[in-house]
């Protein structure tokens, strides 16, 4: 299999330096260089940028007993686990605040010539939290001090941000299945997993969730405040984890309503931030087992459950290197695991390998038998038409590690800085429909930052972060068990591709269309890379009431895409009579020969660049103690895809014969961004909050979804039917033809010219109380519209004629719109969403060895079309695809996330109790520190669309599938009864059952030619 079998370099000169060498690696370097000095430069001389969260603050009002203001009082935070100091004073109206503090427990004390100083300590700080502390100073000398023990109040009242916050504790201790820290997001109201996960380098293979209906592909995925979205919107491995549970300080989901220094996404935010070291050193060794003797039985199968064998293992420490100065922390983590799989092949039987077919004897072409014989032999039922059962195990594997490594500097009272690096590579090999070839994936994440702090003083302070990461995707030719000589392979110097087989023959030949599909997956290998440059800067200025935040991001983004599907071809047949007399149907295959007929040019490789500039200005202004303003705007664009070859084009006119050549499409600049936000405290007491929003929110398109895409020309995959010409294409059999007869019809993907940027409309209302110390209460409205919302259509079909009566129709004597391709898929920017929903969460905190959260969700989505995995299906069978490329409105309807109601509960009780109870020693070290946790998910069903498995309507769409009409009377959800019978079903069946869910009766074929009238 040769060169095959080598794992493909990550690196991005190989990748996309494959058809210049040295000379494109070159510009790419002098690409970087230039870049990172110019970005540092812009940086320099503005002083200010874009931030994400990833510190909290402190802030209150200084009063004397009588409740006057007192300015002038000096107020230090002094973190109780590594020994940060910030110092600053209240203002003439008695407030002070202190912004972006490490994250941790905190001390505050307060000091005033002719006051008693106070002493409060307790203070939790966490990500993105403004702990509110109000200090009263009573008469005194000041070297009498005042201690007070006590948590800050635990509700917002001075931001209108809709989140969700996990500590470390819940992180580590709730159960996680495959300890993936993301599935931690479910536990917050209005989120929910989208039941499909990439399957391959072009897919990715993260885990996908909608926020409150919105997209999955709209989710802002943060580490460190720094970006780690792949070229695919998800943040993941090949098993689709998350994994570095024990290296997580926080965990924080926003999902409404947050304010401008947050862009990029229009979905939710999920920010994690990672532990620190402290003065104290500490550290843990773990191994979490799951076989399947601990796995109960699926519901909709009562055999015996597949071996299954998962462990994961790891261990972290961290601590201090000098006191009070530098720290470090690290963590690793492995995940190996095997899952069995019985898998279950259709073969030629003992008696068809000699050309005995129930039909007759036939000849076994002497160009087929090599190939006939590579299918395993027959282990199972013979079906009694030439083929049998094979039935073989696969164990399927997955390897994953994670590791982890921070440090942390305090290089002096006005200075900090930590740099972090992550790696984490993975890989699976799945099976094909036979298992003896199979697929390699592979996943490599590396995220490297660097973070510094610089305070000015206690009312101005500047922070500066750079990033550089990188997430590799790969999909290859993975270990085969079966040795097959290179004089077998279809093209020289590759190895094996595929035999497949495809219903097409009729009569006699139309046995054994069934057979497995031999040989290596034909879409490999692919191979995606996106690098991410990331330079941030937030300075903070604080003036009276007002927290002023000025930033500005660059974000440099490189994605390389290697894709040699194809390249070693599949030979389509209909029958295993066919196979026998070596009589293909169908070749496809591609990338093999170079120069093409018509000029046309076959690149192993693309090199995709684009650039995110965006800044904001973000003012949280307290008018006074009990109400806070939430004022900021936020402008960002992506510069224009370009590709570094030259390698792109596109029609800019549907109607267009050729293509042009240089920028496939244009972003839209203009996106500004107002959000306002307003914090209530209608009591003063900071027990009861009421807090409402609205803004506006964009989703940067990502370079996943709109392609980009490269021009026809450059596309030289092709596919040759062998029973269209008198000479037959296919003679070379099973040599692919070096020169092949290349259709006239082309293909081509293109996207909207001028295309807008998808914008959603935040807003909502949200009450919080405090019902005691440790128990809070939320109930909220959240809900947003949303516009130029992306979609995929087959843009070249036949041309309409509308009858009298309004009636689109698609004869078939009627031409495509433009006769000069073929396929023409396009992605427009030009459909609508909103999402009403309804909200409450019961929270308590740690006290009496109970902490608990329950989440509910009642919900309602709607649009007129949806993301996807694989950007074509998707629990409804539609994608972000729309029946009607001129008509999304006859789409309307449930969102493929529109999950109407949920609920979600977690706790975890410690038996403190029994602590008590245990003196020490080995006793205790055994017995004591028991705790119980558990999660508990539950939500009503998903949508599920009805659609044609043919193209009804005639009009050579082949990106969507036709749907039915309804049957006259019947519902439109028909799952409530039992059916009224039609053809082979029989009236009378019981419906909702595992059998039959919904009644089939209830739909019939629309008239040829035309489009059906049931909805999405």
């Amino acid at each position: 299999m040769g060169t095959q079998q080598k794992k493909i370099s990550e690196d991005p000169e190989e990748l996309v330096g494959i058809e210049h060498g040295g000379v494109m690696m070159n510009g790419r370097v002098r690409e970087i260089s230039v870049w990172m000095v110019g970005a540092l430069l812009v940086l320099s001389l503005a002083s200010t940028a874009f931030s994400q969260a990833v510190t909290g603050s402190i802030s209150g009002t200084a009063k004397d007993s009588t409740g006057a203001v007192l300015p002038g009082a000096q107020v230090v935070l002094l973190n109780q686990d590594t020994g940060f100091t910030r110092t600053v004073q209240s203002d003439a109206a008695g407030r002070y605040l202190a912004t972006s503090l490490p994250l941790g427990d905190y001390q505050v004390t307060a000091t005033l010539q002719g006051f008693q100083t106070q002493v409060r300590s307790g203070i939790v700080l966490t990500v993105g939290r403004e702990a509110v502390v109000d200090l009263v100073l009573s008469v005194g000398a000041v070297t009498q001090t005042v201690e007070v023990f006590g948590e800050a109040a635990l509700i917002d009242t001075t931001s209108a941000t809709v989140s969700g916050l996990v500590d470390g504790v819940q992180i580590r201790e709730l159960p996680l299945n495959g300890r993936s820290y993301n599935d931690l997001a479910l536990l917050n109201p209005g989120v929910i997993y989208n039941r499909s996960t990439g399957s391959s380098a072009s897919d990715g293979y993260g885990a996908r969730m909608n926020v409150n209906g919105a997209r999955s592909n709209m989710n802002l995925f943060l580490v460190d405040g720094t970006v780690t979205n792949d070229a695919s919107q998800t943040a993941g491995t090949v098993a689709a984890l998350s994994l570095g549970v024990e290296g997580i300080r926080e965990f924080r989901v926003l999902t409404h309503n947050y304010t401008a220094e947050y862009g990029r996404s229009a979905g939710g935010v999920v920010s994690v931030v990672t532990r620190s070291g402290t003065n104290q050193l500490h550290g843990s060794a773990y191994e979490f087992v799951r076989n399947n003797i601990f796995d109960a039985r699926d519901f909709f199968n009562r055999g015996d459950l597949p071996p299954f064998r998962r462990n994961q293992f790891g261990a972290a420490a961290g601590g201090p290197v000098l006191r009070d100065r530098i720290f470090f922390f690290a963590n690793y983590e492995g995940l190996r695991q095997r899952r069995g799989q019985t898998i279950i092949a259709t073969v030629p039987d003992l008696n068809a390998r000699q050309g005995i077919l129930p039909s007759g004897r036939v000849e076994v072409s002497p160009v087929a038998k090599p190939y006939v014989d590579l299918y395993a032999l027959p282990n199972g039922r013979n079906f009694g038409d030439g083929t049998a059962q094979w039935v073989s195990d696969f164990s399927q594997p997955i390897t994953e590690d994670y590791f982890m490594g921070r440090q942390d500097f305090r290089l002096s009272d006005q200075d900090n800085l930590y740099y972090r690096y992550i790696f984490n590579p993975s890989t699976r090999v799945r099976p094909g429909g036979d298992p003896r070839w199979t697929t390699l994936d592979n996943a490599t994440n590396h995220y490297v930052v660097l973070s510094e702090t610089h305070v000015f003083s206690g009312t101005a302070l500047n922070d500066f972060r750079f990033a550089f990461n990188r997430n590799f995707r790969g999909t290859e030719v993975g270990p085969t068990t079966v040795d097959v000589p290179p004089s077998l392979s279809f093209v020289p110097g590759h190895p094996l591709g595929r035999f497949q087989f495809a219903g097409g023959a009729t009569g006699a030949n139309a046995v054994a269309a069934g057979l497995v599909t031999l040989g290596n997956l034909n879409a490999t290998p692919t191979l995606t890379l996106q690098n991410l440059f990331q330079a941030t800067d937030t300075f903070t200025l604080i003036r009276g009431g007002h927290s002023m935040k000025f930033g500005f991001d660059l974000e440099r983004y490189q994605n390389p895409l290697l894709n040699l599907g194809g390249i070693r071809g599949s030979w389509t047949f209909t029958s295993l009579q066919s196979l026998l007399a070596a009589q293909p149907f169908q070749l496809d295959t591609g990338r093999i020969t170079g120069n093409l007929p018509n000029g046309g040019y076959a690149p192993a490789s693309v090199g995709w660049r684009r650039t995110l500039i965006g800044w904001f200005v973000q003012d949280d202004f307290r008018v006074n103690s009990r109400l806070t303003l939430n004022l900021g705007l936020r402008h960002e664009f992506f510069t224009d895809p370009s590709e570094v070859n030259g390698y792109s084009g596109t029609l800019i006119n549907l109607t267009d014969a050729e293509s042009t050549i240089g920028t496939p499409f244009h972003y839209a600049k203009m996106n500004f961004a107002p959000r306002v936000g307003v914090a209530w405290d209608p009591t003063g007491s900071g027990k009861t909050s009421v807090r409402t929003g609205v803004g506006i929110y964009h989703n940067q398109v990502d370079n996943r979804e709109s392609g980009p895409p490269a021009d026809y020309r450059f596309s030289a995959t092709y596919s040759l039917n062998c029973n269209t010409t008198a000479t037959n294409p296919c003679a070379t059999f099973p040599k692919a033809p070096a020169n092949p007869p290349l259709s006239t019809s082309k293909s081509e993907s293109m996207v909207q010219y001028n295309l807008p940027t998808p914008t959603i409309v935040q807003y909502g209302l949200d009450l919080q109380r405090q019902l005691t110390p440790t128990l809070t209460a939320r109930v909220g409205y959240v809900g947003w519209w949303g516009y130029h919302l992306t979609r995929s259509t087959s843009a070249n079909i036949r041309r309409a004629t509308i009858l009298p009566d309004g009636t689109k129709t698609f004869p078939t004597t009627n031409t495509r719109i433009n006769p000069a391709f073929g396929n023409i898929t396009l992605l427009l920017a030009d459909t609508v969403s909103n999402y009403n929903g309804m909200q409450a969460v019961l929270r308590k905190t740690a006290g009496g060895g109970l902490m608990f959260q329950a989440s509910y969700t009642y919900s309602k989505a709607l649009s007129e079309a949806d993301s996807s995995a694989n950007r074509v299906t998707d629990n409804t069978g539609s994608g972000y695809s729309t029946l009607d490329k001129d008509d999304p409105g006859r789409d309307y309807g449930r969102s493929a996330s529109d999950q109407r109601q949920t609920f979600v509960f977690n706790a975890q009780y410690q038996f403190v109790a029994l602590d008590r109870l245990l003196n020490g020693g080995i006793a205790k070290a055994l017995l004591g520190g028991w705790a119980m946790n558990g999660v508990w998910q539950y939500g009503s069903g998903l949508p599920l669309n009805v659609n044609l498995q043919f193209n009804r309507s005639q009009n050579q769409n082949s990106v969507i599938p036709d749907r039915p009409s309804l049957a006259p009377g019947a519902s439109n959800n028909p799952t409530h009864g039992v059916t009224s019978g039609c053809g082979v079903i029989p009236a009378g069946q019981k419906l909702r059952t595992p059998n039959r869910w919904y009644d089939p009766c209830g739909f019939v074929l629309p008239a040829a030619g035309t489009f059906g009238n049931l909805g999405r």
